[in-house]
């Protein structure tokens, strides 16, 4: 681009410089140009006649030295053909003497033979030539060319062909005719081989075939011709160039015709670098041509540009003066409008020249227009007289740029601000002057107080929002009620120590209050947040220097240990938290206890991310609240290992949830008096793809934590429902079906709707509800429901009856169809006469109630006898059956049972 630009500004330049004598410059280029050109395409034309007269003269020349040549050749053989005309049986060695002699006089000729009757008898050389007995017009190419020789009585010379010794060159039938009776008689051909390389040589092209360039002399700049040559034997058809390229015919070559023996050669020439040439003397003569344009044009442009030059100076001075005065004008008015004062000192003489504007700025006449020095000091503030002094003398002394503001005291008494800059320079006599402006900054000054005071001010009021934001930061990483860091300052820590690489040599302890939940009940929120400010400041008392403490969570803190001591100390430090926080708490009279669970991680050498710890924390203090609470847990690989593999068994229940690998086996139960099946309890089983069967000790509790066991108890009901109609259909008859209902089951909104859409036979289905659901204390919803359930015809069970907390008010309450007593209770009966006063009690009570019972873990019938004499209605346990699959289940009812009962 910059380039471009150069050129273009230069082309401008040369236009302005040419403008003013472009006109008769130009006419008298054109003329010159105009002869130039017609002289030259004259010099083109009559150059290209000489070319040609030179092409048309050297291919005459080759066309008469390949005729020669042709016709030394047919003299040559000529002899031959005498001698056999007058001696057709001409001996061998007479014709080979003779073939000889034609052979070594003829380079071109490499093979003579004689052929009476148109086949070979004899040939020379024998190793190059034809075979005896070889007919020459076996071929009809061949006897086409023999019949012409014949006919015309002439010889004919046929080629190029390849030669029996692989050269290629022509052949020449040359027809031989005795007399007899006086008139003459075809004997035969004299048939003879002409090799090309020697036939071009001799006749002066060279011996390849292909050199078809020939010297070319006489022609002014040229140095050759192209020559090619074909067969045009026959008008109509004529052959592809033998010699030389035969595309040379389409560009308009000089043509000759040869005739030969029986035939006709066109040769074509052209000059060797074609017609497109250019005359030699073609640059000079432009030369000549562009030194006369400059001669005559130069001159003109010069004179012409000279003159315009003038008149442009002339112009431009004119402008300047107007420009000059218009610029005084508006120069005289802006200093009026900006009330700039000019001034002037000179240096010998230290007169003073002052315009009307400095004196008025100075509260000075305007008659005097040269004040003195004392006149100019007098005006000055005594307070700024010695620094604007000084800045004058420095200025003389040194030549530096003046530069002063002082204050004037005007005769009203107000002050004015005057600033003013000068320099020295030199006059054209040698003398030194001063000179410079000034003008009144006082609304400059008054601004500039104005806003450094606005700036004090704005200071003042930064550094009240800076104060502000940081309470602001401070307040958005730390609780407000305890002052600890809060869950984003803990991240902004972590991520601090744990840089890229993780956190390391750190330790985490996660704490939980233990009981806080009873404190905000039964006395307040207000004695919560005393116990959490409390607990706040145990925490603190009890770490080190550079260790975190945060509250992230309502009762949940978080202490960062870090430069992590061993774990002794860690355990210590736990102890010490737990011993300090079982203390009690006075709040308004009230003692108020609490205990705290602690879970700690630690990172070692090997990085750990942030998030991980905390997590791995996290998991220790899960197992320190199971554990009992009120105690410390380390993280370890086992409690790892045991949350992947809850996390295992998790998906594993959801996967088994979608996949229907949930059953359900029944085991069986039975009249404590008939000993007649008097029911089942349907019990779920996981068939699971990897492990097997699973009983629900191995997968409830993580169930109970997905909060899936309403979707288990869903399962087992419609799964029993759906055995039962098979069992019917089979004929087999099970009285009742027991089916688990899981406190989560008992207390869902949709329960009642979902047992609309079952067909469920009244006294078919009981609902055993386990006694840990606290029957005392459950709400409205879980007692209405249970209400909805009796009268759509399902019993209602109590299952462990005797290990939880029902009272006989709730039993009154409920109303419940069975008592299903604990198998701890069964077991130790036969040995403990406690257990079995025990066990009539729990029996009388539900007699006394109308409720039936029901005893599980029978595990012999020295138990089934002893709880019959007691009077329990229903037997369940190992003594009868354990649990069966329903195809088990189906045979056990109608074979096995029978014989039980006989």
């Amino acid at each position: 681009m910059k380039r471009v630009e150069n050129l273009r500004l230069t082309a401008l330049s040369l236009i302005r410089f040419v403008k003013p004598s472009f006109v008769p410059a130009a006419i008298a280029a054109c003329v010159i140009v105009t002869g130039g050109v017609l002289f030259s395409a004259q010099n083109e034309q009559n150059f290209q006649i000489r070319l040609k007269n030179s092409v048309e003269t050297e291919l005459d020349l080759v066309a008469t030295r390949l005729g020669a040549e042709v016709r030394g050749s047919m003299s040559a053989l000529r002899g031959l053909v005498n001698s056999l005309s007058v001696e057709p049986f001409m001996e061998r060695a007479v014709f080979e003497r003779i073939a000889t002699k034609i052979l070594v006089q003829n380079s071109q000729i490499s093979r003579i033979s004689a052929a009476p009757g148109g086949v070979v008898s004899m040939s020379f050389p024998a190793t190059s030539g034809k075979a005896p007995g070889t007919d020459l017009t076996r071929f009809s190419s061949l006897r086409a060319v023999t019949d012409r020789a014949r006919q015309k009585a002439k010889p004919v010379i046929d080629g190029p062909v390849r030669l029996p010794s692989g050269e290629r060159g022509f052949t020449v039938y040359y027809p031989v005719f005795t007399m007899r009776s006086g008139e003459p008689v075809f004997w035969g051909f004299v048939e003879a081989a002409i090799a090309e390389r020697p036939f071009y040589r001799n006749a002066g092209l060279g011996g390849e075939r292909k050199a078809s360039e020939a010297a070319l002399h006489g022609i002014e700049g040229g140095d050759g011709i192209r020559l090619a040559i074909r067969d045009a034997s026959l008008a109509d058809h004529v052959q592809d160039a033998f010699f030389g390229d035969g595309a040379l015919f389409d560009q308009s070559p000089v043509l000759r015709s040869l005739a030969l023996p029986g035939g006709t050669w066109q040769l074509g020439a052209l000059p060797k670098d074609g017609w497109a040439q250019a005359p030699d003397n073609g640059d000079t003569i432009r030369l000549i041509i562009l030194l006369a344009v400059l001669v005559v044009v130069l001159p003109i442009v010069l004179t012409g540009n000279l003159i315009s030059e003038r008149q442009r100076n002339l112009a431009r001075l004119r402008v300047r003066d107007e420009e000059l005065l218009s610029l005084s004008r508006r120069l005289d008015m802006a200093l009026n409008a900006s009330r700039i004062g000019i001034w002037e000192i000179d240096l010998a003489t230290q007169k003073r020249s002052w315009d009307n504007r400095m004196l008025d700025l100075h509260g000075l006449a305007p008659d005097n227009p040269h004040p003195t020095f004392e006149a100019w000091r007098a005006s000055v503030h005594p307070a700024d007289m010695r620094s604007a002094s000084l800045s004058l003398l420095r200025t003389l002394d040194d030549g530096e740029e003046y530069r002063s503001q002082y204050r004037v005291l005007r005769a009203d008494g107000s002050v004015r601000h005057i600033r003013t800059v000068g320099s020295v320079y030199r006059c054209a006599d040698g003398g030194e002057r001063m000179t410079g402006i000034a003008w009144d900054v006082t609304d400059d000054v008054s601004l500039t107080e104005e806003l450094l005071s606005a700036k004090a001010l704005a200071d003042a009021r930064n550094a009240e929002l800076e104060r502000t934001r940081d309470q602001i930061v401070h307040n958005a990483l730390h609780d407000p009620l305890t002052g600890l860091g809060n869950r984003r300052m803990l991240d902004m820590k972590l991520a601090e120590l744990g840089g890229d690489t993780g956190l390391s040599n750190v330790a985490i302890l996660h704490i939980d209050l233990d009981r806080f939940k009873q404190i905000n009940d039964t006395l307040g929120h207000a004695a919560g947040d005393a116990m959490l400010v409390h607990a706040a400041g145990i925490l603190g008392a009890n770490v080190r220097k550079g260790d975190i403490v945060a509250r992230i969570g309502g009762d949940e803190f978080v202490l960062v240990v870090t430069d992590a001591p061993n774990k002794t100390y860690l355990a210590a430090l736990s102890e010490r938290i737990i011993g300090r926080m079982r203390q009690p708490v006075d709040y308004n009279g009230f003692p108020c206890r609490f205990g705290v669970s602690i879970g700690i991680a630690v990172a070692r050498d090997t990085p750990v991310e942030a998030s991980r710890l905390l997590v791995n924390a996290d998991i220790a203090l899960y197992r320190a609240k199971e554990s009992g609470r009120n105690r410390h847990e380390f993280f370890t690989e086992f409690l790892q290992a045991e949350v992947i593999r809850n996390k295992r068994i998790a998906d594993d229940i959801l996967e088994g949830i979608e996949k229907d690998q949930f059953v359900v086996w029944y085991q069986p139960q039975f009249d404590a008096t008939t000993l007649t099946l008097a029911g089942v309890e349907a019990l779920i089983r996981w068939q699971h793809p990897r492990d097997g069967l699973l009983t629900p000790d191995r997968f409830l509790p993580i169930a109970e934590e997905l909060n899936v066991t309403a979707t288990l108890d869903r399962i087992v009901l419609e799964k029993a429902l759906a055995d039962d109609r098979r069992w019917q259909a089979d004929g087999i008859v099970i009285p009742k079906i027991s089916v688990n209902v899981s406190a989560r089951r008992l207390s869902d909104a949709t329960l009642l709707h979902a047992l609309d859409g079952l067909q469920i036979a009244p006294g078919k289905i009981a609902f055993e509800l386990v006694e840990s659901i606290f029957l005392d204390e459950s709400d409205d919803r879980v007692t209405a429901n249970i209400a909805a359930i009796k009268r759509r015809g399902i019993d209602i069970e109590i299952d462990d009856f005797g290990t939880g907390h029902t009272s006989i008010v709730s039993l009154l309450k409920i109303k419940p169809k069975r008592l299903k007593i604990d198998r701890q209770l069964v077991a130790p009966i036969l040995g403990s006469k406690k257990q079995q006063g025990l066990i009539r009690s729990i029996i009388d009570i539900g007699r006394s109630l109308g409720v039936e019972t029901v005893a599980e873990g029978v595990e012999s019938f020295a138990h089934a006898e002893m709880l019959g004499l007691f009077g329990c209605d229903l037997l369940q346990g190992y003594a009868f059956a354990r649990p069966l699959s329903p195809e088990d289940l189906a045979r056990f009812a109608g074979q096995e049972a029978l014989k039980l009962a006989s």
